[in-house]
């Protein structure tokens, strides 16, 4: 049953990357209006079935979740924007995914982690490729 909804996820988020595609060629700035439609509708089952509407407690203060979505939401419009400079699509993905080194680096300055000499080097292997991807991309058109 688990890896149903592993592949069924995999499936989704890739046809939802080729569907953003297609629409961002067809119409240029829809992508903030997509990225605004999926907050609404996320926030709106949410409240339907999550907080019952309204009536059960949040598990987290609603204060930081607020914040946490108006980050979110605001990285994500930079994502969009980011595609009107002609990037190919798949390095777009991978840079969007390619967080691993801020995230390393933030676990060790601010909640003082150690890491295994293994995820570091995992962490390079992946930095590695995304350079790797990143270079050959730069004479390739957009889309996959």
């Amino acid at each position: 049953m688990a890896l149903l909804f592993v592949v069924l996820t995999i499936i989704s988020c890739c046809s939802n990357v080729v569907l953003l595609e297609i629409l961002m060629k067809e119409v240029p700035g829809c992508g903030n209006i997509i990225t605004f439609s999926q907050f609404f509708f996320i926030a709106l089952v949410g409240f339907i079935f999550t907080s019952k509407y309204g009536t059960k407690k949040p598990a987290i203060p609603i204060r930081n979740y607020v914040v946490l979505v108006i980050i979110y939401f605001a990285v994500s419009v930079s994502n969009n924007c980011a595609l009107n400079f002609d990037i190919p699509m798949p390095l777009h993905m991978i840079f969007k995914s390619g967080s691993l080194v801020t995230s390393m680096m933030l676990g060790i300055l601010i909640l003082k982690r150690r890491y295994s000499v293994q995820k570091y080097i995992s962490v390079m292997l992946v930095s590695v490729g995304i350079f790797i991807a990143t270079f050959a991309s730069k004479n390739k058109g957009r889309g996959f």
